[in-house]
């Protein structure tokens, strides 16, 4: 977003900015490329997904005896046709002909009816996979012989020189002299313009139209890349920040223990107490089920009134059906302090889920204006040292 400074400009502060832009746009201008290009690869990844999936649409029963299996019976029908299957998950949707999604660990997902128990396959799991690895990219630049934890701080780096980058830029495109000429080629694309004059007028408009959305997911990407971020969206909430989460052993490192197969987790009991939470929250959009790690635990549920990325829309539950209860989990929305809500928050402004496909819309967006940026500053800087 740089100004195009001649050899008039006076060597000062200004100088002094733009240079600095350009070296460090120049360091960076490659993993911000990735993760602009992978951002915006995935941006859509639920609404297309759930296109994929269509073929798994079912033909619901007639009304009044539509009724969806219980976990219990869901099942045993699934194994009966993928024997060995256990899952950790549930998840129905209130359009009654959407099947319902049972996943084990984070790759594995099968389809079902959720009226009969039919088995309905793995959906559309290329589909899947390459979503996956495209997020494993774009967090830990995965597939490259990098370690995760390298990834992570590469990407986390050029996350926060990019968020550098636009701030200077906004500085470097600030017009000394305020005049409609002026404004009018800092703000709008001319599409008389060609080569340099071209790169100079994208590379302006297009970084401060995209400013304010890059600026949002760039300081949401530092809370979720870097420890001291997120402390501090703590600290600013008054709220006390969370330990740092330890890093589980992986398999075939030095550490890694083998662990013993889980007891059995007994779905009996469910079916009720769903039923119970589907009417109290009779405005459910989509209703997650998940198995406690251990029996006799309650089992966490989340009844989500609105899309994917608005915490604020979910509740969550716990379903004791030994005791036969239905209460209020302490991880619900409305028992987090301000921090956690703040981070809950951050997570899906980072990805524009918070305000619906609108929100995602202008995050994608933002993500194609990164790859124009990238692209017109290395044609600028290529033209300045070509001569």
């Amino acid at each position: 977003m740089g100004r195009d400074v001649t050899p008039r400009m006076h060597p000062t502060f200004h100088r002094l900015i733009f240079w600095a832009h350009l070296v460090a746009g120049l360091a960076a201008g490659l993993i911000i490329a990735s993760l602009a290009g992978s951002g915006l690869l995935i941006a859509y990844e639920t609404q297309f997904l759930d296109w994929a999936n269509r073929h798994l649409r079912v033909t619901p029963p007639a009304a009044g005896v539509a009724v969806r299996l219980d976990p219990a019976t869901l099942t045993e029908r699934v194994r009966a046709a993928q024997p060995g299957f256990t899952p950790g998950g549930f998840t129905w949707q209130a359009d009654p002909a959407a099947p319902v999604t049972l996943s084990a660990g984070r790759d594995q997902v099968l389809y079902a009816d959720p009226y009969t128990g039919a088995l309905l396959g793995e959906g559309a799991k290329a589909w899947h996979d390459f979503f996956h690895a495209v997020t494993s990219w774009h967090r830990f630049l995965t597939q490259t012989g990098v370690e995760r934890e390298t990834g992570k701080a590469i990407t986390g780096a050029g996350t926060l020189v990019f968020g550098v980058l636009v701030g200077s830029g906004l500085y470097l495109w600030w017009p000394r002299h305020w005049r409609l000429a002026n404004l009018r080629v800092a703000l709008w694309i001319d599409r008389r313009f060609r080569g340099r004059a071209r790169d100079w007028n994208w590379h302006n408009a297009i970084g401060f139209w995209s400013a304010l959305p890059l600026l949002a997911i760039l300081l949401t990407g530092l809370i979720m890349s870097y420890g001291w971020a997120n402390s501090l969206l703590y600290r600013l909430a008054g709220s006390e920040p969370p330990p740092p989460r330890q890093s589980a052993p992986a398999a075939g490192r030095p550490g890694a223990a083998e662990r013993p197969a889980a007891p059995a987790i007994r779905l009996d009991g469910l079916g009720p107490l769903l039923a119970e939470a589907q009417a109290r929250h009779s405005d459910w959009r989509r209703l997650s089920l998940r198995l406690p790690t251990a029996p006799g635990q309650p089992f966490p549920l989340m009844l989500d009134r609105g899309g994917r990325g608005q915490p604020h829309l979910r509740t969550m539950l716990q379903l004791d059906p030994l005791a036969g209860t239905l209460k209020l989990s302490p991880d619900d929305f409305s028992s987090q302090n301000l921090g956690r809500r703040l981070r809950m928050y951050a997570r899906f402004l980072h990805t524009g889920e918070l305000f619906g496909f609108a929100g995602q819309t202008v995050a994608a967006l933002a993500s194609l204006a990164a790859l124009i940026l990238v692209w017109t500053g290395f044609a600028l800087a290529w033209r300045r040292f070509r001569g």
